[in-house]
C-alpha cells in the first residue's frame, strides 16, 4: 500500500493517542492551497521486500471526509508580553531590564517593543549587536538610528529605553564592563499616546513578523510613566533584580521572573498587577545575575533564577486552525492507525495511536510516545557533531531530512541546539513531528532498514499481528496521568525498542505494576535511561535537562539541572537513585550505530526456571540472532548490561551475552571515570548486551532483551529460521500464563 508522505501536504494531529468515538482535530497546511480528502487505515505490519519494506493497513470505513488545506505560517521564537492598561496619554515611559545576549542575528535581535495606539516603539540589536532605535506609526516608518556601541555577547548589561514626550526622542541607556552608554533618537508626532502593550524578545507584535528574533536572557524588567533619570533608573532596577521594593511614584510595572517558574504567567509585584505572560516556552529555572554558585536548585533560591532564557527557534505550539476533524468510530479496536490526507498538493500521513474503550487484551504494549517526542525533528544529521563517525559509514539524507532542513519553523528536538548553542529544554506535539512517520528512517538505526524509535517499534506490533495475539495499546502518557492503574489490568507488558525517556509518574507506574506481580518483557535497549517531566500549563510537552553524566549531544549549564516544570532534578534515572538495573535487571552501557551481533547463551540458560525458554536442548555458547533489519543481528545499537552493583537482582538468570562487539562500539559515559583507550567494544568488558531474567517477589517475572536492535531481527521476516521471534514467542505464552512465578529460594 503507497501511504508515504510526500510533503505537499504536511500536518499534525492535536494529540498523538485516541480513544474510540473521540475526534482528532487535524492541523494541515500545503504548499499550494487545494482540496484533499482524508482517510483512516489500520496499521498491520511492515514486510522486508528486497531492500525496502511493504506496509499492509486495513481501510477503516468512515463517513466520507474532505477539506480545503491552505498555506499556514508558524510563529517562531519566544516571547514575553504584558497589557499596559492605564498608561496615561503624553506621560512617555522608561523600560528597565537585565539583558544578556547570547547570539547575534544578521537580521536583528528585537530587545524591547512598545505599542502605544497605533505607534510602535522598539529596541533591537544589529547584526554587530548595536542598539537600534525605531519608530513606527500606523504600520509607517518613521525613524530609526544606531546607538555607536554594541553590547557584548555572554555578558549582563544594565538597560534602560523609552520615550521622553517632552524632549521628542527615543532614548536608550546602557551599563556593563565597558561603563556607562547613551544615545538618543529624535521622532516627531508621537507626543499624546498613551501605550497599551509591551513585547520582551521582540521588537513588536511576532504575530505580525512570524518570529521573535532575540537569542539570550532577560531578567526584572520595569517600567515608569515618564522620563526616569540614568542613576535612579539603574539604582531601582538593581533593588528589584535583588528582591526589594521599587519606591519610585511613577513606578507602572514591576515583572517579577523569580515568581511561578513553573508556569507560562509572569507576576507583576507593582500597584497595577498587570500580569503578563511567556509565549513558546523559553527557558525558565535559569541563572540570573545573582547566581553565584551556592545553591543549584531554584525552588530553594528563586532570586538566583530570576532570568528567562530566549530563543529565536523556541516553538511550544504552531499555532495552525485546524483544518478538519475526523471522528473515530465508536467501535474502533485499539491499535496503531494512519490518518491519510491526499490532495492535489500532495500527501501527508499522520499516525495516531488509539486506546481501547475498556482494557480488552491481556496483553498491553506500552507505546514510548515520550522518546518519540524526544527525537521529534531530530536534526543532529543536519547540524550535530559528525554522526558519520558514531554511525562508521556515508549517510545519506532522507526526503524527510531534506524537509526539515528546508523547513527550520518546525523546530528542534531534545537533541539539538539552539541557534545561540544553548541545548532544547522543550519539545512539544503541537507542531509537525516529521520523523513520526513510517516511512521515516534514521541514521542510528544501523545498516539495513534503518527504523528507529517509532518504525522499529512498528516490527514488535508487526511481529504480534503476524502471530495472532491480541495486544491494546498503552502509552508513556497514560502512565504519567494514571499510574500503574493503566497497567493493571494487564497480565503482560511489553515494551517497544527504546522507551529511553520516563516521567516520575511513568516510572513509578513501571515499578507499581511489577511490585504487584505484574510481567514486563522488555525489548529494547537503552530504557527508562532519562528523566523528563510534564506540566498541565503545557499540554503535549516535556521537559528535560541534561544533568552532569551521560551520552549527550549538550549538556545543561551547571546550576540549571533542576526542571522547570517541577523542580525535580533532573538527567539520568541512575543519577536520581534509579539505575535502570534496579527496575527491569539491564541498564545502558554504551551505543554503536553502524552493525549488530549475535547472542551466545551461558550457563544459566540450562537452569530450569529457563526451560520455558530453551527447552532441554540448551548448549552453551551456542548462537542465535545472526540477523535483522537493524544492523544485521539481534544485539546492537544501543545496549543494556546487567550488573549487580547497579540493582541487577542477584538471583537474575544472565540467559545470554552479546558476541564480542567491534570497535564502532563505545562504552556510556557514565561508566568511565578516567578517559582512557580500552571503552570500545572490542576492549571493554563492559559494554556488551546480556538477556536477563527473574521472578519477582509477587509472582511476576521480567525478561529483557538489552538490544535496540532487538526489534530488528523479531520483524525480520527473511530468515527460514527466525530464533528471535521464536525466544520471544515461548516468552509471551508463559508471560501471559495466569500461572505464578516462583523466585528460587536463595531470593526470598
Amino acid at each position: 500500500m503507497k501511504l508515504a508522505p510526500d510533503f505537499g501536504v504536511v500536518g499534525y494531529t492535536g494529540r498523538w493517542q485516541y480513544r474510540p468515538g473521540e475526534t482528532v482535530d487535524l492541523h494541515l497546511s500545503a504548499d499550494a492551497a487545494c482540496s484533499a480528502e482524508i482517510r483512516l487505515h489500520r496499521f498491520r505490519q511492515m514486510t522486508p521486500r528486497g531492500e525496502g519494506l511493504d506496509i499492509d493497513c486495513d481501510p477503516v470505513a468512515t463517513p466520507a471526509l474532505s477539506c480545503r488545506i491552505e498555506p499556514q505560517r508558524t510563529i517562531i521564537g519566544s516571547w514575553f508580553e504584558a497589557e499596559l492598561a492605564g498608561h496615561r496619554a503624553g506621560s512617555g515611559l522608561t523600560l528597565a531590564l537585565l539583558a544578556m545576549p547570547t547570539a547575534r542575528c544578521a537580521s536583528g535581535s528585537g530587545l524591547a517593543a512598545i505599542a502605544a495606539r497605533g505607534a510602535v516603539w522598539s529596541l533591537w540589536l544589529d547584526g554587530e549587536g548595536r542598539p537600534v532605535l525605531t519608530a513606527v506609526r500606523d504600520g509607517g516608518f518613521s525613524a530609526e538610528a544606531a546607538a555607536p556601541f554594541a553590547l557584548r555577547l555572554g555578558g549582563w548589561v544594565e538597560l534602560l529605553f523609552g520615550f521622553d514626550a517632552g524632549r521628542g526622542e527615543l532614548f536608550v541607556a546602557v551599563d556593563d564592563a565597558g561603563g556607562r552608554r547613551s544615545f538618543a533618537l529624535p521622532v516627531a508626532g508621537y507626543d499624546g499616546l498613551a501605550a497599551d502593550r509591551i513585547w520582551l524578545a521582540a521588537s513588536g507584535a511576532p504575530e505580525a513578523t512570524a518570529q521573535a528574533t532575540f537569542d539570550g536572557r532577560l531578567e526584572a524588567p520595569l517600567l515608569w510613566s515618564g522620563r526616569v533619570a540614568a542613576d535612579d533608573g539603574f539604582a531601582q532596577l538593581r533593588a528589584h533584580a535583588a528582591g526589594d521594593a521599587v519606591t519610585n511614584e511613577n513606578l507602572f510595572a514591576a515583572w517579577d521572573f523569580s515568581r511561578s517558574i513553573s508556569s507560562p504567567a509572569v507576576e507583576d509585584v507593582g500597584p497595577r498587577r498587570l500580569d503578563g505572560v511567556l509565549v513558546n516556552l523559553p527557558t525558565r529555572a535559569v541563572k540570573g545575575s545573582r547566581w553565584s554558585g551556592g545553591e543549584q536548585s531554584w525552588r530553594h533560591a528563586p532570586r538566583d533564577y530570576a532570568a528567562v532564557h530566549f530563543h529565536r527557534d523556541d516553538l511550544a505550539d504552531a499555532r495552525w486552525p485546524v483544518t478538519a476533524k475526523l471522528a473515530l468510530p465508536p467501535t474502533l479496536d485499539s491499535g496503531v492507525y494512519l490518518v491519510e490526507i491526499a490532495g492535489e498538493a500532495g500527501r501527508e500521513t499522520l499516525p495516531i495511536l488509539v486506546r481501547p474503550a475498556t482494557p480488552r487484551a491481556s496483553l498491553a504494549f506500552l507505546a514510548s510516545t515520550f522518546t518519540w517526542l524526544a527525537y521529534a525533528n531530530d536534526r543532529c544529521l543536519l547540524h550535530g557533531a559528525n554522526p558519520e563517525m558514531f554511525a562508521n559509514r556515508l549517510l545519506v539524507l532522507t526526503a524527510g531530512d531534506c524537509h526539515l532542513a528546508a523547513h527550520p519553523e518546525y523546530g528542534l528536538s531534545l537533541y539539538d541546539t539552539h541557534c545561540d548553542g544553548s541545548g532544547v529544554s522543550y519539545a512539544s506535539r503541537l507542531r509537525p513531528c516529521i520523523t513520526l512517520r513510517h516511512v521515516q528512517r534514521a541514521w542510528q538505526g544501523g545498516l539495513g532498514s534503518g527504523l528507529w524509535n517509532f518504525g522499529a517499534d512498528l516490527l514488535v506490533l508487526s511481529w504480534l499481528a503476524r502471530s495472532g495475539v491480541d495486544v491494546d495499546i498503552v502509552t508513556d502518557d497514560d502512565l504519567d496521568r494514571d499510574g500503574e492503574q493503566a497497567l493493571k489490568p494487564y497480565r503482560c507488558v511489553l515494551t517497544g525498542s527504546h522507551p529511553e525517556y520516563h516521567t516520575a509518574r511513568s516510572h513509578d507506574a513501571v515499578a507499581g505494576y511489577l511490585a504487584g506481580g505484574g510481567r514486563l518483557i522488555y525489548l529494547g535497549g537503552n530504557g527508562f535511561y532519562w528523566r523528563v517531566s510534564t506540566h498541565p500549563a503545557y499540554p503535549e510537552t516535556i521537559e528535560l535537562r541534561r544533568a552532569e553524566d551521560g551520552n549527550r549531544s549538550w549538556a545543561s549549564e551547571p546550576g540549571e539541572y533542576y526542571h522547570a516544570f517541577d523542580a525535580a532534578y533532573g538527567g539520568l534515572w541512575r543519577r536520581n537513585g534509579r539505575a535502570p538495573q534496579k527496575l527491569v535487571g539491564v541498564g545502558y552501557c554504551g551505543q554503536g550505530f553502524y552493525r549488530s551481533h549475535a547472542y551466545r547463551l551461558r550457563p544459566d540458560a540450562a537452569d530450569p526456571r529457563a526451560a520455558f525458554l530453551f527447552g532441554d536442548a540448551v548448549e552453551a555458547g551456542a548462537a542465535f540472532g545472526d540477523f535483522g533489519l537493524s544492523g544485521g543481528g539481534a544485539a546492537g545499537i544501543e545496549i543494556d548490561r546487567a550488573d549487580l552493583s547497579l540493582g541487577t537482582p542477584a538471583h537474575a538468570l544472565v540467559l545470554a551475552t552479546s558476541d564480542r562487539l567491534d570497535d564502532s562500539y563505545i562504552l556510556a559515559n557514565e561508566e568511565v571515570l578516567v578517559n582512557r583507550p580500552t571503552v570500545t567494544g572490542d576492549m571493554s568488558p563492559l559494554l556488551r548486551c546480556d538477556l536477563v531474567f527473574y521472578e519477582t517477589p509477587a509472582g511476576g517475572a521480567v525478561l529483557s532483551t538489552g538490544s535496540v536492535a532487538w526489534a530488528g531481527a523479531l520483524g525480520d521476516t527473511r530468515a527460514a529460521r527466525n530464533d528471535v521471534a521464536d525466544l520471544t514467542g515461548r516468552a509471551l505464552r508463559r508471560f501471559l500464563d495466569p500461572a505464578p512465578f516462583v523466585t528460587p529460594a536463595r531470593a526470598r
